[in-house]
């Protein structure tokens, strides 16, 4: 595997993870909270949706974000949504909207892209802003009493970055 198909790589996976959460999570699930004046559940994957619209938008140099949001604006504060079919399909348009991009930036032998110094800084600020949020979910998930199991965790998660065995 040459870097840059790792690095295009770390990124499938931090996103697998991610959606393999998100297959475990319930409608109720969704209003769950790390802390008590913390964000829900629904209100992460939505900002996670948008911070990867909004940096790629910035990166690209575009007047503005690619996709739908997942929010509604129409009320004085955003709502996110609470539909998880439409989360798992934005998440995955804007997941394939960063990496495609990342990928011809790679191809083109990019250096600089918008704020960051190069497209694999600008995917690394993607994954570590994602792991942050993941963190959080996960908390939220604790703490709401449906943590997943240990067993679980390490198949739908770690298992995604080790060798089989």
């Amino acid at each position: 595997m040459t870097t840059q198909e790792a690095v295009l790589d770390s990124w499938d996976r931090a996103c697998k993870a991610l959606d393999n959460l998100i297959g475990r999570l319930t409608p109720e699930f969704l209003e769950l909270k790390p802390s008590a004046d913390g964000w829900t559940i629904a209100f992460h994957l939505a900002h996670l949706h948008s911070t990867r619209r909004f940096w790629h938008m910035k990166a690209a140099e575009l007047d503005a974000p690619v996709g739908r949001s997942l929010y509604d604006v129409s009320h004085e504060e955003p709502i996110p949504s609470s539909d998880l079919n439409e989360i798992r399909e934005r998440l995955n348009e804007s997941a394939a909207l960063v990496r495609n991009w990342v990928c011809e930036k790679l191809d083109e032998g990019a250096q600089q892209v918008g704020h960051y110094d190069h497209p694999a800084l600008f995917l690394q600020h993607m994954i570590w802003h994602e792991g942050w949020h993941f963190a959080l979910i996960m908390l939220a998930l604790r703490i709401g009493g449906h943590e997943p199991p240990e067993e679980w965790e390490e198949m739908n998660v770690w298992d995604l970055w080790r060798l089989p065995g």
